[in-house]
């Protein structure tokens, strides 16, 4: 007797080599993952912050990747409040009280770390959270700049311009935005054109989208189902088109497979501990071969060495310990020289 719907997956059509650096932009979900490799000493981070919509997870790739004149475009995206700098285009990790200067200084390494890891690596997943956007009003203080932002001019489709969506509204009036769930259609249209220059640009560049489980209660779960949903059919329709992109089923795992309370954090909302884990042992499963799951293996062993603080501490023993550690730590980076750092 089965009591679950366990969800096959099988390999992939990729197959990542934890030796590559691998980025991930998106949602919290994103975080959660690349952290897991992290663990293990596989490069993977999400150089730009906590993104949950489609549209601003495009508009930050564009302007970090594509942009003539990425500074001064995203000093269009500043405002202040409270003594703090904001950008429209990313998440609170960006603010600083150093102004402007101080903003653009942490804008730029993001652009670096992301351009030079998406260069060394092959493998870009990309993490949609909500379909639901939020709009400056045109009468809105920052719109003057922010509306006439370069970044946004492949979204101005035939259908009708858009207005300039922010990425996190931080804390700002209501009145200042409008909000609604985007379409299938706006969704595919901006991303068809981005994942085409991302492969002009990244010739052996793969792109895994995921929908995020994390359910945005907030918007109500009926249209949590309906935002979902969207997303859903906008993923399948890309990765029909362009055979450079795939599809994990990450929402899946968790609503089909898991799909109980016990696997969510106390919120609810988010993914436990647990449930993240059985995650990352599905996509070990659908994307790495004995090799991968080799250094795996071995990196998370060393990383754990590493971050063990004995009960009582005799300085003999731990410093026979730690050169232990580093010894094996030098083996593994003279096989993976691409591997992380050990912290």
């Amino acid at each position: 007797m089965k009591f679950r719907t366990e969800i096959e997956i099988g390999h992939g059509e990729v197959t990542l080599r934890p030796e590559k650096p691998v980025v991930m932009v998106g949602s919290c979900f994103a975080d959660n993952i690349s952290g897991r490799m992290r663990r293990c000493l596989w490069d993977a981070c999400n150089p730009l912050g906590v993104l949950f919509n489609p549209l601003s997870i495009a508009a930050a790739l564009e302007l970090t990747l594509f942009n003539p004149e990425p500074e001064a475009s995203f000093r269009d995206s500043l405002f202040e409040h409270q003594g703090i700098t904001h950008s429209w285009l990313f998440d609170t990790h960006t603010s600083t009280l150093d102004g402007a200067e101080g903003a653009t200084a942490i804008f730029n390494r993001r652009r670096d770390r992301l351009r030079t890891m998406l260069e060394k690596g092959e493998t870009l997943f990309v993490t949609f959270g909500t379909a639901f956007c939020y709009f400056l009003n045109e009468d809105s203080e920052s719109y003057q700049n922010y509306g006439a932002y370069k970044t946004y001019e492949p979204y101005n489709t035939d259908k009708a311009p858009m207005p300039p969506v922010v990425a996190n509204c931080h804390k700002q009036p209501a009145a200042m935005f409008t909000r609604r769930r985007v379409t299938c259609g706006e969704i595919t249209d901006v991303w068809l054109k981005l994942a085409e220059k991302l492969k002009a640009r990244f010739p052996n560049l793969k792109i895994i989208f995921t929908v995020s489980p994390v359910r945005h209660v907030r918007d109500g779960l009926a249209e949590n189902s309906r935002s979902k949903a969207t997303l859903l059919l906008a993923v399948d329709e890309l990765c029909s088109k362009m055979d450079f992109c795939h599809y994990f089923p990450a929402y899946e795992i968790v609503n089909d497979d898991l799909r109980d309370y016990r696997f969510y954090a106390s919120d609810l909302v988010h993914p436990s501990d647990e449930g993240v884990e059985y995650i990352w042992e599905r996509l070990r499963e659908a994307y790495l071969d004995e090799a991968g799951l080799k250094f795996l293996k071995e990196g998370e062993a060393i990383a754990r060495r590493a971050a063990h603080r004995p009960i009582m501490e005799i300085p003999e023993q731990r410093a026979a310990f730690r050169n232990k550690t580093m010894e094996l730590y030098e083996d593994f980076r003279r096989h993976y020289p691409d591997s992380l750092e050990l912290q």
